[in-house]
């Protein structure tokens, strides 16, 4: 039987849930909270606001939560429906393994199945960006279009060399401290909120994951994400050299709309929210309708 993600003990998942709650208060009031069942296990899923349906997938340890600085901006003009990964730290509750990245896919339908939802526009940072890229190969109709945010290092394009020995450092202790000693290195010195950090730190440091490896996408596949595609990627970004990811994308995705964002680090949808939010919102303007 494969994996099912965790905390390591309750005190752990605890405090947590303490600190995930200073994360959620960031959103507005109207705000709510999901749990949404899946083949996987329950989904929470943080709603806000009035439109077409978007549904947000975070990064790597972050959280439905961490999109907090977009949500207001976003909901003004759509229903905006941010998830936590299974697998990974959350309020969610993994009761089967997902068996290879396919499966994550499956797993976004089966939310999108849950909330009532037939199309939608499908955004995620790093690791949410491969997670909606397994949708739109799963289930491309109900991909209205993908908004890829700096997408994880080796699905697009290959991490560089000067990454790796930050990488094996954080392989040789994957406590709290090293987390957050790797995450101000893909920060890139930009200012970030105190809560969102330690949440993905502390998560990352008492959770056991259980979550498929990114794996690149072959030129097949890229070219198979024929909806209509927003690209944004950080010029100081430390987990793919951005300028070949952007000839890549240009080159085999039909439908896409790509730009990096000079001197913008890996986490932008954080640390560069408001750009982050007005390409976003033009980008969707223009989404022809259904």
């Amino acid at each position: 039987m494969g994996k099912i993600g965790g905390f390591t003990d309750e005190l752990s998942a605890s405090e947590y849930r303490g600190i995930y709650a200073r994360v959620r208060a960031q959103w507005p009031d109207a705000a709510e909270d999901l749990h949404v069942p899946t083949r996987f296990g329950d989904t929470h899923v943080i709603t806000y606001g009035t439109g077409t349906p978007l549904v947000l997938v975070p990064g790597s340890g972050a959280t439905a939560a961490n999109w907090s600085p977009n949500a207001v901006a976003l909901g003004e003009r759509h229903t905006v429906f941010a998830v936590d990964t299974l697998g990974y730290p959350g309020l969610g509750d993994q009761t089967a393994p997902f068996a290879g990245p396919a499966d994550l896919g499956i797993w976004l339908a089966d939310v999108l199945d849950g909330l009532a939802i037939d199309t939608a526009h499908v955004g995620g940072l790093s690791y949410g960006a491969w997670a909606c890229m397994q949708l739109a190969w799963h289930a491309p109709r109900r991909v209205r279009s993908l908004l890829l945010l700096e997408p994880g290092g080796n699905s697009l394009g290959r991490p560089p060399l000067r990454s790796l020995p930050a990488a094996l450092r954080l392989l040789a202790a994957r406590d709290e401290a090293a987390y957050a000693r790797f995450g101000l290195i893909v920060e890139g010195g930009w200012p970030n909120d105190p809560d969102r950090r330690r949440l993905v730190n502390f998560g990352m440091g008492h959770y056991r994951t259980a979550v498929p490896l990114i794996r690149y996408a072959s030129d097949e596949q890229v070219r198979r994400l024929d909806r209509p595609t927003l690209l944004l990627l950080g010029g100081a970004s430390v987990v793919h050299k951005p300028a070949v990811v952007l000839a890549r994308a240009r080159a085999l995705m039909p439908r896409v709309r790509a730009e990096i964002l000079d001197g913008a680090p890996h986490p932008l949808a954080e640390t560069h929210a408001a750009i982050v939010n007005e390409r976003m919102l033009d980008f969707l303007g223009q989404v022809p309708s259904i």
